[in-house]
C-alpha cells in the first residue's frame, strides 16, 4: 500500500509536468522578449511656428473670387506627424459644398525629405516631397500617378504669416503653370 505522502508527491510531479508541458505548448515558455523598436519622432522646430489655427486667402487661376481656407496644425501619432486639417466654403459657381482637407507631414531619415500626404472629401490625394526649409522658403515637389506634376513653394514672412503659391500641370510633359497663390495669418 503506498503511503499518502508518495501519492501526494506523484500527483505533484504529473501537476507540474502537466504545467510544464500547457506552458511549453503554448509558446510562452519559448518566445523571447520582443526588443523595443528605438523610436525618434521627427524635429519638427523648423516647422512648430505652424501649430495653431491659421486663414488664408488665395486666388485660383482661371477662377473668380478668393477662396478662404481656415487651417488647424497639431502635432499627432505619438509626435510622428504633424497634422493639419483644413475647411474652405464654396467659393465659385464650381463648389457647391465646403472642400475639407487633411494632410500629415513627417520627416523620413532615410531618404532625408520631409514627406506630405494629402486626401479631401472630393477624392483628392497626393504625396510630396520637401528637403525642408532653406531660409524662409519651403518648396514642396510632386509627381502624380497620371506623371502630372506640380510645385508649391511657402515663403515665411513671419511666425504669424506666410505666402504661397502652386504651380502645375495637366497633361504629363506640359509646362507647368500658377494655379493657386495667397498669404495665410495665424489667428
Amino acid at each position: 500500500m503506498r503511503s499518502s505522502s508518495s501519492v501526494f508527491r506523484r500527483m505533484i510531479r504529473v501537476t507540474s509536468i502537466g504545467f510544464a508541458l500547457a506552458v511549453l505548448e503554448s509558446g510562452y515558455a519559448l518566445a523571447a522578449q520582443p526588443t523595443p523598436v528605438p523610436y525618434v519622432a521627427p524635429d519638427f522646430s523648423s516647422m512648430n511656428f505652424l501649430l495653431g489655427t491659421w486663414r488664408c486667402d488665395d486666388h485660383q487661376a482661371g477662377r473668380p473670387g478668393k477662396r478662404i481656407e481656415v487651417d488647424k496644425y497639431w502635432i499627432a501619432y505619438d509626435g510622428s506627424q504633424m497634422q493639419a486639417h483644413a475647411v474652405s466654403p464654396p467659393f465659385d459657381k464650381y463648389r457647391t459644398r465646403d472642400e475639407v482637407e487633411d494632410t500629415f507631414t513627417t520627416y523620413d531619415p532615410t531618404i532625408r525629405l520631409w514627406i506630405n500626404q494629402y486626401v479631401d472629401n472630393f477624392a483628392g490625394y497626393g504625396l510630396s516631397t520637401s528637403p525642408g526649409w532653406i531660409g524662409d522658403t519651403l518648396t514642396w515637389s510632386w509627381t502624380n500617378l497620371d506623371r502630372t506634376t506640380g510645385r508649391e513653394v511657402i515663403m515665411k514672412i513671419s511666425d504669424a504669416k506666410t505666402s504661397f503659391k502652386d504651380w502645375g500641370n495637366n497633361k504629363r510633359g506640359q509646362a507647368m503653370t500658377v494655379f493657386l497663390d495667397g498669404v495665410c495669418t495665424k489667428t
